[in-house]
């Protein structure tokens, strides 16, 4: 507890002192000749030493201006305007200053001379994203990326960086419509460092169409409207936490306007614990007992690593530009399992067999694993014009392997005592390979066309070798020792087209894969199979808003899932104390989703929307564990395989109120109920499930002072279903903050998850043959702490606007 309280005192301390020097810079942008006020007016403050963005703000109605903690220094004060001259006076800061009246000449591209067509809604709708028109917020011009995130519809940015959309981490970061490729460090850095007044809009989808070959449930992309003249950045820094965890990492960005490299290293170390118990009852086939175990176990690993990733992106000219990216990240994983068992066996008539009906016995594994995960991804693009007429070229191949051992060891002390030794090695060796060609072509002013290929190849090799102690050594266990090759050879074409009526959007897609996948077993080559799947998968994104910024959404895509070749192979593998195989008549998994959202945004208090959704699966795919006899364990034991569920849906409806005042303070709610529902036919039996399910969350962000963020967080989700199965339902709080000093370059950030320790995780079976019932125990409740140091500068120049709505034209970008 004293160290709690010595460092919260730090922490005041801290904000204590960086508060003390802090002064505000005020003053009034007039227009030279009229000499009346000019309203939203941008004004930036730059070190004078390296031209480091140090705050800035926007004018009010009547012109005036209010910069809010400035240390000390020297700095040069920027005022721009559309259809004036960019005004620039230098500034000695050494306390409170009003600056007066500055006035503002016309510049040479007049105000008289420009098309007004519509100035940009806040919040809009455009096909299948939501848009947040960060350049028309001048609440949130002195802030940055991060800050700018946290108020597009359904993102959510923690004080440790992470972003998550709609409650779920499954989202991937794009920036001017590609991919960053970034590490979660490196991507942290770089919205936390990049201002808000560079970005133009971002994009949210959260049903991407047919256009997006995308594994993530969504895509957040960020619009730049600024080039870079020069950007060189350093940063390190260290995060740890009470689980425990610890993690130094190093960034280094240096960019100019027609060449990028990004490098990032860091290192981790992590422990992690659990406790579980588990209850189960395994039933013949006439729906007899047949025996009842019962489990307690605890679990410890220790894992430590690190790796590496390096980005390069040239501009060969306004035309040509292309990207690599290579990254590495090998770890090592250590492990102790510890479990107590207790079984009891019963015959035909539910009586317990005698003498010997009581198995009572102790396992311990320990092991290793070594592991790694590389990546090289090159990306080009050759631009026809500016008008959105492209055509991107990209190859990545993914390395991802490990290989380790294990011993196993079962001290039995009934029915008699003898110990069981075994020992288990084994490795996965995967490489992927992806190919994708992209062609947009605008064919008016309101229309785009896209056209797209994509081929990838993915082998994969794994092998497990069982030995087992016998008479003092150690031999081959045939039956529970396997190696097998798996491969997918898949390719896709897709084609969108998006046009717009005025306020009205409409895009349709499809997207057609044929897939050709394989499994051969060097030991068993009487198991070899091929099997091949064709899809097509259709998509269709329909949107409306008005000038009341009512904003109207309906979408409809089909997503497919081909069963892999393990799922396919009637290949038996034994286990311990079950086996399982795969299902030769699996068929492919549609999802059929449906949104229609309605949308309600508000400048001054923020947003409400509503959706209704309906996501349909036909042959779903699940694992069903029934009870069998095999003459390997002597008894009845657990038998798993997959199957297609017959249809399964979820139906239901979101509500998302958020509430901004202003760009530096949101609370936003989110509450989801829906009907979970599954049909199978079963043993010729039609076997159906139904459950209501819900979920309630609540986030409240604040930055106060211009440099420190505050959070707090609270959750409940309920319990949910699957074939045979439930999850039990979860909840938790959590809350954190995190500081700015020395113009951003030290920043500390405190976090603390599940501050109650609520959470566990477990469920329950209850097919007809096998009843049980589990849980597991962590420590959930932690504290993490972490310390970043930023060195160098980002110097932007904003691309000009005329107040007409953007064509998405790309000015360069970071």
């Amino acid at each position: 507890m004293s160290r709690q309280k010595s460092f919260f005192i730090l922490v005041l301390l801290c904000l204590c002192s960086g508060l003390l020097a802090q002064n505000k810079v005020t003053g009034v942008i007039v227009d030279e000749s009229s000499k009346q006020g000019i309203p939203y007016v941008n004004v930036g403050l730059f070190r004078q030493t390296d031209s480091v963005f140090v705050c800035g703000a926007a004018s009010d109605d009547k012109g005036r201006f209010e910069l809010q903690a400035v240390p000390n220094g020297d700095y040069r004060l920027q005022v721009s305007a559309i259809g004036y001259a960019t005004y620039e006076q230098q500034v000695q800061v050494i306390g409170n200053m009003d600056l007066g009246k500055l006035n503002l000449s016309e510049g040479s591209a007049k105000l008289d001379e420009v098309v007004i067509t519509e100035k940009r809604p806040l919040f809009s709708v455009e096909g299948e994203k939501s848009l947040y028109n960060v350049a028309e917020d001048p609440s949130i011009q002195t802030g940055t990326a991060s800050d700018a995130l946290q108020n597009a519809p359904g993102v959510e940015v923690d004080v440790e960086g992470n972003v998550t959309l709609r409650g779920t981490s499954s989202v991937e970061i794009w920036v001017n419509d590609k991919p960053t490729h970034m590490n979660a460090e490196n991507l942290k850095t770089y919205i936390q460092q990049m201002p808000a007044n560079s970005i133009d809009r971002i994009e949210v989808i959260t049903n991407p169409s047919a256009r997006y070959g995308t594994k993530s449930d969504g895509i957040i992309n960020i619009v730049t409207n600024a080039k870079i003249q020069r950007n060189e950045f350093f940063s390190f820094g260290i995060n740890g936490s009470t689980m425990p965890y610890v993690s130094p990492w190093a960034s280094y960005v240096w960019a100019n306007e027609k060449l990028t490299i990004n490098a990032y290293v860091n290192g981790n170390l992590m422990r992690h614990s659990r406790t579980g118990s588990s209850d189960q009852n395994i039933y013949d086939a006439n729906g007899s007992l047949s025996n009842h175990q019962f489990d307690t176990s605890s679990f410890n690993s220790r894992n430590y690593g690190g790796g590496g990733y390096l980005g390069i992106n040239y501009n060969i000219d306004t035309a040509n530009s292309i990207s690599l990216n290579l990254m590495a990240w090998p770890f090592r994983n250590n492990n102790l399992l510890e479990m107590a068992t207790q079984r009891e066996m019963f015959d035909e008539n539910g009586h317990p067999f005698n003498p010997a009906h009581l198995t009572d016995y102790s396992m311990s594994s320990g092991g290793w694993n070594n592991s790694v995960f590389g990546m090289a991804n090159v990306y080009y693009q050759h631009k026809f014009d500016n008008k959105g007429h492209n055509l991107s070229l990209s190859f990545s191949s993914n390395l991802s392997g490990y290989n380790g051992s294990s011993r196993y060891v079962k001290s039995y002390k009934l029915p008699v005592e003898y110990v069981r030794d075994r020992y288990e090695k084994g490795g996965m060796l995967s490489a992927n390979q992806n190919l994708e060609v992209v062609y947009n072509r605008p064919y008016s002013e309101r229309g785009e066309i896209s056209l797209g290929y994509t081929a990838s190849y993915s082998p994969n090799k794994n092998t497990t070798i069982v030995d087992t102690l016998t008479n003092g050594q150690y031999t081959n266990d045939q039956k529970r020792s396997y190696r097998y090759n798996e491969y997918s050879l898949n390719n896709e074409v897709f084609m969108t087209l998006q046009h717009k009526f005025g306020n009205f959007t409409v895009k349709p897609g499809i997207r057609a894969g044929y897939e050709f996948t394989g499994i051969g077993y060097p030991q068993a080559p009487s198991y070899d199979s091929t099997w091949h799947f064709f899809n097509p998968m259709p998509s269709l994104h329909l949107s409306y808003r008005t000038k009341s910024m009512h904003n109207f959404q309906a979408s409809y895509s089909r997503r497919t899932s081909n069963p892999s070749a393990i799922n396919l192979s009637p290949f038996v593998i034994y286990q311990e104390e079950s086996f399982g195989s795969g299902s030769p008549d699996l068929e492919s998994v549609f999802t059929d989703a449906v949104e229609l959202k309605w949308t309600k945004f508000w400048n001054s208090f923020g947003s409400v929307g509503l959706t209704g959704y309906y996501r349909g699966k036909s042959n779903e795919i699940s694992n069903i564990t029934i009870s069998d006899f095999d003459p390997l364990y002597g008894r009845l034991v657990p038998y798993s395989y997959p199957v297609n569920v017959g249809k399964s849906y979820n139906a239901g409806a979101e509500l998302m109120v958020m509430y901004r005042p202003n760009g530096f303070f949101n609370i936003r709610c989110y509450a989801n109920l829906y009907d979970s529902y599954l049909k199978t036919l079963y043993q010729n039996k039609e076997i159906t499930g139904e459950k209501l399910t819900y979920s309630f969350r609540i986030n409240v962000w604040a930055k106060l002072w211009n440099r420190l963020e505050v959070h707090a967080s609270g959750n409940y989700s309920s319990p949910t279903m699957s074939l045979f199965a439930e999850r039990r339902g979860m909840y938790g709080i959590n809350c954190g903050m995190r500081a700015d000093f020395f113009q951003r370059k030290l920043s500390v950030f405190f976090n603390a998850r599940d501050i109650f320790n609520w959470n566990s995780f477990g469920g329950s079976v209850n097919s007809p043959y096998v009843q049980s019932t589990n849980i597991s125990k962590f420590n959930s409740r932690s504290v993490s702490l972490g310390l970043t140091f930023r060195f160098g500068k980002m110097e932007l120049e904003s691309k000009a606007r005329q107040g007409s709505e953007s064509d998405g034209t790309q000015v360069g970008g970071m």
